[in-house]
């Protein structure tokens, strides 16, 4: 399979785990500097947060991926920034170096139960930031 996404050792592909979204937020921070008799000046005083939403739908009972996602979560709880790299599916090749991250929350949502108590369709998000020192907004070399 052609990988989509690697979160750190958790490589998303078409199969068995995937997603379906990601969405990205940058923000830069210039607070406004009050000025005699003139408008506001503006100063840069550093990046925010810029957080990476990654969602998907698994349908593990047809296709897998339960164990593939629930080891995200045992990747969260060790607590260590993690590398996230990106491809294109028209270039297999080209990756996109998104830096250091950590992993914030991993969030689900389990429908149609089965007889095991887990559900047949489980809706993901999982949420990451830049990490600690890294010192550039995700997606950005350092």
């Amino acid at each position: 399979m052609t990988p989509l996404l690697a979160l750190g050792p958790h490589i998303f592909e078409i199969a068995p785990l995937n997603f379906q979204e990601i969405e990205r937020q940058t923000e830069t921070h210039w607070p406004a500097i009050p000025r005699f008799g003139n408008r506001p000046g503006r100063q840069f005083t550093g990046y925010g947060e810029d957080p990476i939403r990654i969602s998907g739908l698994l349908y593990p009972d047809e296709f897998g991926g339960r164990q593939e996602f629930e080891a995200i979560r045992a990747t969260q709880a060790a607590a260590h920034p993690v590398l996230m790299i990106g491809w294109s599916i028209a270039v297999a090749t080209a990756a996109q170096v998104f830096g250091r991250v950590v992993i914030l929350s991993v969030r689900d949502r389990q429908t149609s139960i089965n007889r095991q108590g887990y559900g047949r369709r489980l809706s993901f998000d999982i949420e990451v930031a830049p990490a600690p020192g890294s010192g550039s907004p995700v997606g950005l070399f350092s």
